[in-house]
């Protein structure tokens, strides 16, 4: 039998001699962990994971103050991605990606301060490019 975690669990590892801490915020009924959050000395603020019921990884990211930073994945319970995102202070600013749930690519663009910008590619779900659109302030 599986402990179950309560909601001020922690849990430290030790990872190339640093110590990494994990806290668990949530469980699923079964005990399972429903999301975590990973401090990494050194790095700035804290990774966000949260998982299916079945246990695999839906959500990877950073926050910083609070707000996402970097890069955003999240997968469909079968495991394969369902999207990427970029984030600066909270705000989606880079990459866009999504995929179908064949794992072929979906959409891929540009954010610039939360808005689409430049060329938009959309994917047919086997894969065919289907057109472009162009975002930008005058569209």
């Amino acid at each position: 039998m599986r402990p179950v975690f309560s909601l001020l669990t922690f849990v430290v590892l030790a990872s190339c001699g640093a110590d990494i801490t994990e806290k668990v915020m949530s469980t699923w009924s079964n005990g399972e962990p429903k999301e975590v959050r990973v401090l990494e000395p050194g790095e700035p603020g804290e990774e966000v994971q949260k998982f299916h019921a079945n246990g695999r990884l839906h959500v990877r990211g950073r926050l910083v103050n609070g707000q996402k930073q970097g890069t955003w994945n999240t997968y469909r319970e079968d495991g394969l991605p369902w999207s990427q995102v970029d984030h600066v202070d909270g705000i989606k600013q880079g990459l866009f990606r999504t995929w179908h749930t064949s794992g072929r690519p979906h959409i891929e663009g540009q954010h610039h301060q939360g808005d689409p910008v430049g060329s938009w590619d959309f994917f047919s779900s086997d894969g065919t490019w289907i057109e472009s659109k162009e975002f930008g302030p005058e569209n």
